[in-house]
């Protein structure tokens, strides 16, 4: 399978297909997580594969230090681009998440909105937490953000469209080989330019086990974003609080 993310996250037309995720999401999940961990000022967080930094942006605002990387340059400089929003503790970093390393320990480590499961095999999925041991503090917290698996199984939608700022979006949808594969076409001006996102489907009791193998004890598992049970037949999301071991 080709590296479909270095062409659909790259291309200017991500962020219209996603413009639905807005804001609000972000906020939501935020403050589950700052209700949830411990933090002090001035302790360094990492947001892993970033993208336009929507989560960075706000625990900046809190006077965090805080470290953003992602494979994409559109997306960080989507990011860069909306400066208001940082400070001189806010740092961005242009990376590939399967390389990515630090010496510097974080108290918390987030990686949000499914930016996982994009490789060809479980080792390279899964390579990111298992560095992050080494780089993540002894009381720190991971927290980790995945569509539920079976629930998309159940509901995948096989075809939508939409029109986003005079584009027409369409979108088809398939589970196949254990990934959820979407074909995305954008059309505008008479031209259409198509896409491919394709995400590995990994369910619930897979996850818990794979983390605790690795090294990681589970602290809360929720369901969505305003802290919901989990529940694997309902839940849209699996959201996963962990520290090391």
């Amino acid at each position: 399978m080709n590296e479909w993310y270095k062409d659909w996250f790259s291309s200017e037309f991500y962020t219209t297909v996603y413009a639905h995720r807005n804001d609000s999401d972000a906020k939501l999940l935020s403050e589950l997580i700052l209700s949830k961990v411990e933090l002090k000022k001035d302790d360094y967080i990492l947001d892993a594969a970033c993208g336009a930094g929507r989560y960075s942006k706000i625990f900046a605002g809190y006077d965090f230090n805080v470290v953003g990387f992602d494979l994409s340059l559109v997306l960080l400089n989507l990011a860069l681009a909306d400066n208001h929003h940082f400070n001189k503790n806010h740092f961005l970093i242009n990376s590939d998440i399967r390389s990515t390393y630090f010496k510097r320990k974080f108290s918390l480590i987030f990686n949000l909105f499914t930016s996982f499961g994009y490789f060809n095999t479980e080792k390279e999925n899964f390579l990111f937490f298992q560095n992050a041991l080494d780089f993540i503090d002894e009381n720190g917290v991971l927290v980790f953000d995945y569509f539920n698996s079976s629930y998309i199984k159940k509901n995948v939608i096989p075809y939508s469209e939409k029109n986003v700022d005079g584009f027409l979006v369409k979108e088809t949808r398939i589970t196949q080989d254990n990934r959820v594969i979407k074909n995305i076409d954008v059309t505008a001006n008479n031209q259409t330019l198509s896409f491919l996102e394709s995400v590995a489907l990994y369910d619930h009791d897979f996850l818990i086990d794979k983390f605790n193998s690795l090294g990681y004890n589970i602290t809360d598992v929720y369901g969505d974003y305003k802290g919901s049970p989990f529940n694997e037949e309902n839940s849209e999301r699996i959201i996963i609080f962990m520290k090391k071991r």
